[in-house]
């Protein structure tokens, strides 16, 4: 009689253990150089236009840190799913990577080209036969980690992104 008591509790920590997934570690990093840091003396406030069709804003409330990381992940090799408390700029210095955003939507991005990520979990995989080289540069929450660990997303499951 005392175990039926407890049956519903037993039930709903079953379900939530079974449905939380487990963070996907990265695998196939070559190289990870974290080349400098620093943390900003005052509030970041920049906000610039050039001409009539460009522009670029970059403001934040408290202090913030910056990284600048050399990031080569090998053939095969892929980042698992995370996020970051704040905004990454990055450029594919060589090689290409799939970048997988939160819905496991997919951009390839090649040597030369440049994007961003924040803090919506995504995954990078190397499919290519080379090494990808990305040149990083992070604007983070100070005190924060860089890398925040996820768990893989339903559609990274059935799609089968690590």
């Amino acid at each position: 009689m005392q175990f039926e008591k407890w049956m519903p509790i037993v039930a709903i920590v079953a379900l939530v253990s079974a449905s939380s997934g487990r963070a996907t570690e990265p695998s196939g990093v070559v190289s990870n150089v974290l080349l400098a840091q620093g943390r900003t003396i005052s509030s970041l406030k920049e906000k610039i236009k050039v001409g009539a069709q460009w522009a670029v804003a970059l403001e934040d409330n408290g202090q913030s840190e910056m990284y600048f990381q050399d990031l080569v992940i090998g053939p095969g090799g892929y980042t698992g799913w995370h996020s970051h408390p704040g905004l990454l700029l990055i450029t594919m210095k060589e090689g290409s990577i799939d970048f997988y955003n939160k819905d496991c939507v997919k951009t390839t991005y090649t040597a030369g080209q440049s994007f961003s990520e924040g803090a919506d979990p995504h995954a990078a995989v190397n499919t290519g036969s080379s090494n990808a080289r990305l040149l990083v540069a992070y604007v983070v929450k100070s005190g924060e980690l860089r890398r925040i660990e996820r768990s893989q997303p339903k559609c990274g499951e059935a799609l089968r992104i690590p």
